[in-house]
């Protein structure tokens, strides 16, 4: 793991993020830093405790993660999984997966799936930049955010080109369902979470994921 001062060395800088996290936390590149790919990875690999994201305004956005949340993923991706290995096709992520998306954001979902027309036919292994944007993403509510900051991160995905997203809360038991034309519906202990027309045929047992 590279340590803060080794990547100052080579990159001539890296962000100090702190082991606890309030919130959110906004860090400003300098100016004229040149943000390659290898600092980015190097800089994720070494803040793992983190989601770390870039905005257009040139700032880091680093919220904590949380293993409630993680877990959830978990089994959200595996829901998810069995449908892409039937009917539902594409390719499928974890939280590694990122994307550029057009407005400058670079964002990590903690999960998503792209389609079949939407997935680069390039070959594998998948390298950046990042260079598609996901059909469906759905984030898990981290303890440490506020609900305004989750759903303003749900905002620039939808406005990036998602066609659909799950902002889901397991401890209040609450989806919010972002959908392209911007409508948002607010679902209060949903017994499965449906795909719609975006991911057809995927309809997700939350009885399988709650707990």
């Amino acid at each position: 793991m590279t340590s803060v001062n080794e990547a100052t060395a080579v990159y001539e800088w890296a962000p100090a993020i702190p082991q606890e996290i309030e919130g959110q936390l906004l860090i400003d590149l300098p100016d004229g830093f040149e943000l390659t790919e290898d600092w980015w990875e190097e800089t994720r690999e070494a803040n793992r405790h983190a989601r770390i994201e870039l905005m257009p305004n040139g700032k880091l956005r680093c919220a904590m993660v949380s293993w409630e949340g993680s877990a959830f993923t978990f089994r959200m991706s595996i829901e998810v999984g069995l449908w892409v290995r039937g009917p539902g096709g594409g390719q499928g992520f974890d939280s590694a997966g990122g994307y550029d998306l057009p407005a400058g954001f670079r964002k990590f979902p903690d999960g998503s799936w792209v389609s079949p027309e939407r997935m680069p036919q390039a070959e594998r292994p998948y390298r950046g930049p990042y260079a598609v944007i996901p059909d469906l993403i759905w984030e898990v509510r981290s303890p440490g955010q506020s609900l305004a900051q989750q759903q303003e991160k749900m905002v620039e995905w939808i406005e990036g080109g998602v066609r659909l997203g799950w902002l889901i809360d397991p401890f209040e038991r609450k989806v919010w369902i972002y959908r392209q034309n911007g409508d948002v519906e607010e679902l209060d202990d949903p017994t499965e979470l449906s795909g719609e027309d975006v991911c057809s045929g995927l309809v997700i047992d939350m009885s399988q994921v709650w707990d």
